[in-house]
């Protein structure tokens, strides 16, 4: 069974690096439509807040994996693998795979991670590690080097490291591209539980890119990058009791790109700022229900100079109520999502609706097998009111080994 079980492990891993190391990375057009809605991500397949709290507590002390695959629009899929293993090889002594595939349609680039190494005790609560992200463009292969305080159960932890990005870019490339700068990154995650109240933290502040391109006089791509991407996740939970809690959290995106090309004319300079916070209550009604409400509120302002020179700003509130009922081997669960948005586009490039202020509501129903509070696996279908035709599904699996 142990063999059974490592085998499949082994083929998950490989296909998430596969996918890190084949997949090329490009910046896709945000078109500002209808199918931008932020209903679909981040409210109506978001994981459950148990998930959550289980993923952040035990991020760094056990074996768990986690998918969540959902239809955002005609042409797009909300993708989010990820896999974390932990295993104390000598007393302080752990080994660590991690990996991270994230893509959804608010995003600018699909986010692909992975990190495999070794960290070591070196005082009490105090430990040393090191990983590395292998790939097979040995040009993108980044070293982390971090710190870490560390509770005994290892649910509590404050850990920083430094990121050396693209180690070996102007050495192993074969391009002709060179960094005008050395990129770094700067990481964090932080989980900390004092009495009812928990805070847990993660991101990363880059320093972004600078490169240089080698191109042929006329030639049709560009010449010269700069790209930076930040992240914050910030949370903070009060606990009523171990099963009700009040969350409130706050997520920051922002990416910035800017191409010089053969032709100045072409050259662009792009920026997209998104933020998302919300507030939430989860709580049981006697013995077999439980209910969970709140809003999550998005500001977006994106911008873009010379080429496809525009500004984009929106504004939506999105609240929430969700029903659980616990019924035969696992739970079954309604949902009402409601969307007041706004936005206002002005640019250089006509799009459908340049302005827009709305609201749209959608329907969520879902049954959740629970086996053991190990592996939990949801199916769930969900419809806009006001379109015709099947709204759309999500699956999300959790296992932890």
């Amino acid at each position: 069974m142990m063999l059974k079980r490592s085998c499949h492990i082994f083929l998950f891993c490989c296909i998430l690096h596969g996918l890190a190391a084949a997949q090329d990375i490009e910046t896709y057009d945000d078109y500002y439509g209808e199918s931008m809605v932020y209903i679909h991500a981040v409210a109506n397949y978001e994981l459950h807040p148990f998930w959550h709290e289980k993923w952040q507590n035990n991020l760094f002390c056990r074996n768990m994996m986690r998918l969540n695959f959902a239809s955002i629009s005609n042409t797009e899929l909300l993708s989010d693998a990820r896999l974390a293993i932990n295993e104390e090889l000598a007393a302080g002594l752990w080994f660590r795979y991690a990996t991270t595939y994230y893509a959804t349609h608010h995003r600018n680039e699909q986010d692909i991670y992975i990190s495999t190494g070794f960290e070591q005790r070196i005082y009490k609560s105090l430990s040393v590690f090191a990983y590395g992200d292998p790939h097979f463009e040995k040009e993108e292969i980044d070293i982390q080097y971090g710190l870490a305080l560390t509770g005994k159960n290892r649910s509590n932890y404050i850990r920083f490291s430094y990121i050396d990005v693209d180690l070996f870019w102007n050495d192993k490339n074969n391009i002709k591209s060179h960094d005008a700068k050395k990129p770094w990154q700067f990481n964090w995650e932080t989980n900390l539980r004092i009495g009812p109240l928990r805070f847990f933290s993660c991101g990363r502040y880059d320093s972004g890119t600078e490169r240089f391109f080698t191109r042929e006089p006329g030639a049709i791509d560009f010449s010269a990058q700069q790209k930076k991407m930040d992240d914050l996740v910030l949370g903070l939970y009060f606990y009523r009791t171990r099963h009700s809690f009040i969350e409130a959290t706050y997520s920051y995106y922002n990416f910035v790109e800017a191409k010089n090309f053969d032709s100045p004319e072409a050259n662009y300079s792009y920026e997209n700022r998104i933020e998302i916070g919300k507030i939430g209550y989860i709580t049981p009604v006697g013995e077999k229900y439980r209910l969970r409400f709140g809003a999550h509120i998005i500001v977006q302002h994106a911008a873009s100079e010379n080429y496809g020179a525009h500004t984009y700003t929106r504004q939506e509130i999105i609240p929430f109520i969700f029903a659980e009922k616990n019924a035969g081997p696992g739970t079954i669960e309604a949902g009402y999502m409601g969307s007041v948005q706004k936005w206002d586009y002005v640019g250089s490039f006509e799009i459908t609706h340049p302005h827009r202020n709305d609201y749209i509501d959608k329907l969520k129903l879902a049954y959740t097998f629970n086996f053991d509070d190990r592996v939990y696996l949801q199916f769930a279908v969900s419809h806009v009111t006001t379109i015709w035709g099947f709204g759309g599904g999500n699956v999300q699996f959790w296992m932890e080994f």
